[in-house]
């Protein structure tokens, strides 16, 4: 994840902070490169593969020798499993993607709760969970901020993270989009006096 190195990070935590300047809300950016390893689809497609390469030496009119046929189909599941896994597009094709926003979901939440963003005086912590392989963000606001935001408004703030997968910059687009969020953030959840920073901008979680 080149495109996310320190100086975006540095842009990231600005924005932020400016966010939590002029708003009550408390926000967290988790950016991760999938949400899961989705292995068992790389066996799988392995699996197939090596049968496969056994079926056709077995059955193709040109004889080949027992051991020939033994290491080729040996060799084929290992030679099969990583180039699914070291090339992700391969793989992606294979995954439902019912699949693919369930364990976003499930790797969100569990973000959400192992970091302690639920742990907000006014519960207005919100985190915005960026995974990359999927290519989703899913936005999980605390009750407060939950009950604060229209329905509308949290609409279209989940459209408009979708589509930063639209550009191939993402990472500037994730900023402009953060950005974009302060007007609802500051009309909905207005800044108080005596305000302090309760949650970390640089909050890393590791599952």
């Amino acid at each position: 994840m080149n495109r996310f190195n320190d100086e975006f990070k540095t842009k990231l935590f600005d924005t932020i902070e400016d966010i939590e300047l002029n708003s009550h809300v408390e926000i967290v950016t988790i950016i991760k490169e999938d949400s899961d390893s989705y292995r068992d689809i790389s066996i799988k497609i392995a699996g197939i593969v090596t049968f496969l390469v056994l079926t056709f030496m077995m059955f193709y009119p040109k004889e080949y020798d027992f051991y020939l046929i033994y290491f080729v189909t040996i060799f084929s599941f290992p030679i099969a499993y990583f180039a699914v896994e070291l090339i992700p597009g391969v793989k992606k094709l294979f995954i439902k993607k019912k699949r693919l926003t369930r364990m976003v979901e499930i790797y969100g939440r569990a973000l959400f709760q192992k970091g302690g963003i639920r742990f907000t005086d006014n519960k207005i912590g919100v985190l915005i969970f960026v995974s990359i392989f999927e290519k989703q963000v899913l936005i999980l606001k605390d009750r407060g901020a939950e009950s604060a935001i229209p329905d509308e408004e949290s609409q279209k703030m989940n459209e408009n993270f979708a589509k930063i997968f639209d550009n191939s910059n993402i990472a500037d687009e994730l900023l402009n989009t953060l950005q974009a969020t302060q007007e609802i953030f500051t009309t909905y959840i207005p800044q108080i006096e005596n305000d302090i920073n309760e949650l970390p901008d640089n909050l890393e979680i590791n599952l």
